[in-house]
């Protein structure tokens, strides 16, 4: 059986939570948008989308948390931090953190 690598040697990610539009109903559909990102930014590896939930913010908008590898967090988080992202192109970044428990706590304080 391999032996599994430490912690410092495995890759590092970060989280980031986002807020998915109103138009966006089904899981899927923010998986092609979030593969239409990486495909445009030229990411090393597609992110990947952890939890997905409609219609809990105030606004009427979801949620959802992605995974993104640390060479591709900084170019992922920029475009969908943009003035009007989440008219653009659907989703538009809340939150941000190395651990998914911070963002998870973070977007359920939001609604």
């Amino acid at each position: 059986m391999a032996r599994r690598l430490s912690k410092a040697l495995r890759g590092k990610r970060r989280w980031i939570g986002l807020q998915l539009s109103v138009d966006i109903r089904s899981r899927s559909e923010t998986k092609a948008i979030i593969e239409e990102i990486s495909n445009y930014l030229q990411l090393s590896s597609n992110p990947k989308l952890m939890d997905f939930e409609l219609d809990v913010l105030p606004n009427g908008c979801g949620t959802g948390i992605v995974q993104v590898k640390l060479p591709d967090y900084l170019p992922f988080r920029e475009y969908i931090s943009e003035e009007n992202s989440l008219e653009k192109i659907g989703i538009s970044s809340l939150t941000s953190s190395g651990k998914i428990r911070l963002v998870r706590e973070r977007l359920s304080s939001l609604n």
